[in-house]
């Protein structure tokens, strides 16, 4: 059995326990637990299914409810009464009947090619844990579920301290006069969203739209009463004093986990100690942001210092001690260091001494692997099949975490050179690049 094989046998297990617990047929090909049991937002406002979650369409789906993810300055936006929307209980229903909703595509396209998907990784994260079954049990008996939601995703602002190649003003608020010179080299669209977005949050550079909204602020604090996991993520979530706020407003934090997306270059504001205030709570997990080894990775991410990271680790990693439940890098593998996977494996797995976990970039297209010169992502998959081989002997109780993702990687290459785009796009990858740097 392959690792693949063996990680989403463990998630087809938790969909079973679930059926059985609810008296339910339940689809394991399509069924997720996340909207049953999670809200995700991104800093300008939106409220979609997961971090992943495309927006939904009206033609495409049906919804007549929303076109495009709801948004918490609409008039008739209200946290309780969209988490019991007609919309999302019709997510609710096509997942368990076995409906692939174009909303959570990506997850398809990942398990359509045996890579480990979002969707697998929240069922098995979910299993035994009877809050989480009875909230399925509840939509099956009821038809609704109860507004008491155990995972809650925090984009609370696009604060940022980074220059990532392939983010934008949405996500970065560094990224405000880097947009205007290069914005020609997506679709109109794609434009269109982003001007949309700066006057939503009245042209500036910083986007919040939690903290200036009474009634949704509200309704969050309710459900931060009995939540079980808040994911922070940006921005950059340790550099935003709205994070530190919420924080301190967790009224029972030892009973509360904490994860983390971030670059992890600053562990505290002012004279606030992030790692004091994380001793407070059940634990944390800790997922970095890492897209190549030293060189590749500063290239990539703009504004990263490779002894930073690394110093930040091993503090994290001493301090935290028992408190630590997970700290791994995240790599988004595109056009940027597809062809350089192999040292990245290695330098997050054997200098930094963590978990490696991968993503894939799907957009822009321009930016994303498949662009590349075939012949060369072949020469990349080859050596990254010599460091799976090698990262195999390792005998550290993470390594089968370690191999699996570098067969996603291995998976995800592949697909790349099956379905290559080099021609056009790889051109206005490299002028993208150039004018960037000019």
């Amino acid at each position: 059995m392959s690792s693949y094989e063996e990680i989403t046998a463990k998630a087809y297990r938790a969909i079973t326990e679930i059926s059985e617990h609810t008296g339910k047929t339940i689809n394991p090909e399509t069924f997720c637990i996340l909207p049953f049991i999670h809200v995700s937002t991104l800093p300008q406002g939106e409220v979609k299914l997961c971090c992943r979650g495309q927006p939904p369409k009206n033609i495409a789906d049906g919804y007549d409810t929303y076109n495009g993810n709801p948004h918490v300055q609409f008039n008739d936006f209200d946290l309780e009464e969209y988490w019991n929307s007609d919309y999302m209980n019709t997510v609710r229903k096509n997942l368990i009947e076995g409906k692939r909703i174009s909303q959570c595509k990506n997850c398809w396209k990942m398990e359509d090619q045996n890579i480990l998907s979002l969707r697998h990784n929240r069922l098995i994260d979910s299993k035994g844990k009877n809050k989480h079954y009875d909230a399925v049990k509840s939509f099956t008996d009821t038809g609704s579920v109860p507004f008491d939601i155990p995972i809650i995703e925090l984009k609370l602002s696009n604060l940022c301290n980074f220059k990532c190649r392939m983010c934008w003003p949405k996500d970065s608020s560094l990224w405000a006069t880097d947009w205007k010179k290069v914005e020609q080299f997506y679709d109109a669209e794609t434009r269109d969203y982003i001007n949309n977005v700066a006057e939503v949050a009245g042209n500036k550079r910083l986007y919040n739209m939690y903290e200036t909204n009474e009634r949704f602020v509200d309704k969050l604090l309710k459900c931060l009463e009995n939540v079980e996991e808040i994911e922070f993520a940006g921005g950059e979530p340790l550099l935003d004093p709205i994070h530190y706020r919420v924080l301190n407003n967790i009224k029972n934090p030892e009973r509360v986990t904490l994860k983390y997306s971030t670059n992890l270059h600053q562990l505290g504001l002012g004279d606030q100690d992030v790692i004091a205030l994380w001793k407070k709570f059940a634990g944390v997990k800790i997922t970095i942001s890492i897209d190549g080894d030293r060189e590749l990775n500063t290239r990539i991410r703009r504004g990263s210092d490779w002894d930073i990271l690394k110093e930040n680790i091993e503090r994290c990693k001493a301090e935290l001690d028992d408190n630590l439940v997970q700290i791994k890098g995240t790599t988004c593998i595109s056009a940027h260091n597809a062809l350089h996977i192999d040292r990245t494996a290695e330098a997050i797995i054997a200098e930094l001494g963590i978990q490696w976990h991968t993503s894939r970039l799907q957009y822009p297209e321009f930016q994303h692997a498949n662009v590349l010169p075939p012949e060369q992502l072949q020469e990349a998959l080859e050596r990254l099949l010599v460091t799976r081989d090698r990262i195999a002997e390792r005998t550290e109780r993470k390594t089968r975490f370690n191999v699996l993702h570098i067969e996603n990687a291995i998976n995800w290459l592949k697909l790349c050179i099956e379905n290559n785009q080099y021609g056009e796009k790889y051109e206005r990858f490299q002028s993208f690049n150039q004018t960037l740097d000019g």
